[in-house]
């Protein structure tokens, strides 16, 4: 009896989980708008992203039909979200592995399995490390990343920051992390860089440590181009931006090494990560450290 019970009872989780995902998906397409879909494409421009499908969905949308279905989603459905051609569907996955990263809780089915919340973060940080080339965008970068791997930075490795901001060696730190940092992706760098948006006041130190490491590895190779499907890809303003980014957020932080490191390596960086690194500067001390750059 009990036997049969069991097997009823995974008959009907496997029935929760299709209909999860079924849900999910038809949820998504119901709510799309082509209309808004073609005001969304003007965000995007599609050099970076020639093959990607907008259905025209709101992210607050996206979020809103992730949370109602997520307890009863399975991590196979999950990454089917993520590897999905239409980019809301892909947002949507996105958000869901970020969701269950920090709240383990509400995706049982994932931890009853790994019975562990930690567990379940490596995880979700494993499965997002090996679908990197699926967050191929700005915005699905944006996201998720520092959600999940520059929590998992802080929570499982922060012992590595100190000894790397000290040594700016990049065996001090996690493999995946060493991986992202020498990765010429496009993505996979804008990922090794937002990811820093999670980092604390106590940290900035570590951030402005790896900001350095890209600003001056583009500086000393002036050659030097990130790919986008393994082909070279000239512009870098993504890399930029997000470098500017991580550096107005870590000044908010500690405006004084902030402005050291701008007394440092402005004339290293390029104007547009000058420009936004210095956005919440008076306008006269901005104006210097952008003419500085290069």
């Amino acid at each position: 009896m009990k036997r049969t019970s069991t097997r009823v009872s995974k008959r009907l989780e496997k029935t929760k989980e299709v209909n999860a995902v079924t849900s999910i998906v038809d949820s998504l397409i119901k709510v799309s708008s082509s209309s808004y879909a073609t005001k969304v494409e003007r965000f995007f421009l599609r050099s970076y992203c020639p093959k990607d499908i907008f259905v025209g969905i709101r992210v607050p949308t996206c979020r809103k039909i992730m949370q109602e279905y997520l307890e009863t989603t399975s991590e196979k459905e999950v990454l089917e979200l993520v590897k999905d051609d239409r980019h809301e569907m892909r947002l949507t996955g996105l958000l869901a592995l970020a969701e269950i990263y920090q709240n383990p809780a509400k995706a049982p089915l994932w931890l009853d399995k790994l019975k562990d919340k930690d567990k379940v973060r490596l995880h979700v940080c494993e499965l997002y490390l090996q679908h990197t080339k699926y967050c191929n965008n700005w915005d699905l970068v944006d996201c998720s990343c520092h959600k999940i791997l520059g929590d998992a930075l802080l929570r499982f490795h922060r012992d590595a920051m100190p000894v790397y901001s000290e040594s700016q060696e990049l065996t001090s730190l996690p493999n995946w992390y060493q991986n992202l940092l020498v990765s010429l992706d496009l993505w996979e760098t804008r990922i090794s860089i937002v990811l820093l948006l999670y980092i604390k006041a106590e940290d900035v130190n570590f951030a402005l440590a790896i900001c350095h490491y890209h600003i001056s590895r583009f500086f000393e190779s002036p050659e030097l181009r990130c790919t986008l499907e393994n082909e070279p890809f000239e512009s870098l303003d993504l890399i930029h931006k997000a470098l500017g980014w991580v550096l107005r957020e870590c000044g908010k932080q500690d405006r004084a090494k902030l402005l050291e490191f701008l007394d440092n390596n402005a004339s290293k960086a390029a104007k547009t990560t000058i420009r936004y690194a210095t956005e919440h500067l008076p306008k006269t001390k901005a104006k210097s450290y952008i003419s500085q750059a290069n």
